[in-house]
C-alpha cells in the first residue's frame, strides 16, 4: 500500500498526497470524474510519469487529514470506474429505452426509424447479393429450380 499512496510535504504548511494510478485499471474519464468531485475539497494536479502511470496530486484546501483525502479519492475512483463500466455495458439497453420514450411521444419518429432501418437492410442485401450470385470466374450462377 505504501507504493500506491504516499504523503509528502513541501514545507510546514503545505501538505499533499500523491497517488499513482495505472491507466489500465482506471481510465482517464474516471480519474477526471473523481477529480471533479474533489474540486471543493482540494487543489488537484494531474500528471503522467515515465512509466505511463497517472499521478494525482491532491492539496487540501482546509485543515483536512491528507491521508483520508487520498483514500476518499480512491473511493470516488472506484465509484466512477464502476459507473462508466455499467454505462458502457448497458448502452444498447439505454438507447432502446430512450427510443421507446421518444417514439411514444411522437409515432412519426418510429415510422421514420423503421423506414431508415429497412433501407439499411436493403442496402446490405444488395451488397451481399452480387457476391453470392457470381461464380469464381465472375459469371452469374444459374438459378436452381426447386
Amino acid at each position: 500500500m505504501k507504493d500506491i499512496i504516499s504523503i509528502d510535504s513541501f514545507d510546514k504548511d503545505t501538505k499533499y498526497v500523491k497517488i499513482k494510478l495505472n491507466p489500465n485499471v482506471y481510465n482517464l474519464q474516471s480519474i477526471y470524474a473523481a477529480g471533479y468531485v474533489f474540486l471543493d475539497k482540494a487543489y488537484i494536479i494531474l500528471d503522467q510519469n515515465r512509466d505511463k502511470n497517472i499521478e494525482v496530486y491532491l492539496f487540501a484546501k482546509d485543515n483536512q487529514d491528507i491521508k483520508n483525502l487520498g483514500m476518499e479519492f480512491y473511493n470516488e475512483l472506484i465509484n466512477y470506474a464502476h459507473y462508466f463500466s455499467r454505462v458502457e455495458k448497458n448502452s444498447a439497453m439505454i438507447k432502446t429505452i430512450m427510443q421507446r420514450v421518444l417514439f411514444s411521444v411522437n409515432p412519426k419518429f418510429a415510422e421514420e426509424a423503421e423506414e431508415q432501418e429497412i433501407q439499411e437492410l436493403l442496402k446490405e442485401l444488395e451488397k451481399e447479393e452480387p457476391a453470392k450470385s457470381r461464380n469464381k470466374y465472375g459469371l452469374a450462377n444459374p438459378k436452381k429450380k426447386k
